[in-house]
């Protein structure tokens, strides 16, 4: 048994709706094995590190990317410079608001689900925790990553996380979920002066559901694994997974797909 986190309810959801490879999802989070950072997750944790000082998980230090190396002209890459502007921003937002940082990259582990929260804070006399996102999509409607606030009520994947930290946080500190705020600071990778602090009120049926919905996929978990987790080959996915090395159920031709008319 794993300890739930809301990355692996978002992973198994995905699995569940076939829109993912069941061996991957097991591959990440049973069995432990490190998947490659995009571009975007590396710089994600360049500016959590540059606006936080909190570390990635993995121990690795962020670098800032430099160009013309060696020469006069050597400077600072240019999305790594709006990751430093934006960090400063982020800090000056911290000042304005008043915001007490208390912890970061805090881990809380309560009834079989985990989660890893950027930053507990006290505001406005309240505890609320904070998450960041630097993000390309901020003003995306279409995309499941997106951020427009016309749109995000229905990114159910994205809410997740401000219903089970909530969950875990109250249970820590002995209080209702109501007691505690949680903020989305996302800011752009496009534009710096690009940013949405966004809070997200949860109510009691919808921490009725997670906790029912953690409870099942519990449930799933105490099946046999390799009835759980199952292979979902696709040409595509299969070319880009990590994992296909080693893999009996990879695919080098597409399969052939059927359709009425």
């Amino acid at each position: 048994m794993i300890n739930i986190s809301q990355s692996f309810l978002k992973e198994f959801a995905e699995y569940k709706s076939g829109n993912t490879c069941g061996l991957q999802v097991k591959a990440k989070y049973i069995d432990g094995i490190k998947f490659p950072s995009s571009d975007a997750m590396e710089y994600g944790n360049a500016f959590e590190y540059f606006a936080t000082g909190s570390i990635p998980r993995d121990g690795h230090i962020p670098e800032i990317e430099k160009v013309y190396v060696g020469t006069k002209r050597e400077s600072n890459s240019a999305q790594y410079q709006k990751i430093i502007e934006s960090a400063e921003l982020f800090k000056n937002i911290i000042k304005h608001y008043e915001i007490e940082i208390i912890d970061t990259g805090r881990v809380a582990t309560q009834d079989g689900m985990t989660g890893i929260m950027d930053i507990v804070a006290k505001w406005d006399d309240r505890i609320c925790i904070i998450d960041t996102k630097y993000s390309g999509l901020i003003d995306d409607k279409w995309s499941d990553y997106g951020w427009n606030l016309d749109m995000l009520p229905e990114r159910h994947n994205l809410l997740l996380q401000p219903v089970q930290y909530k969950i875990l946080l109250s249970k820590e500190l002995g209080c209702d979920p109501e007691d505690i705020d949680f903020y989305f600071f996302v800011f752009s990778s496009k534009t710096v002066m690009d940013v949405k602090l966004i809070k997200v009120n949860v109510d009691e049926l919808t921490i009725a559901n997670h906790l029912t919905t953690v409870e099942w996929v519990k449930s799933e978990l105490q099946k046999p694994i390799d009835k759980v987790f199952k292979a979902k080959p696709e040409l595509k996915r299969c070319f880009e997974c990590p994992i296909k090395d080693n893999c009996n159920f990879k695919i080098e031709v597409p399969h052939i797909d059927e359709i009425a008319c």
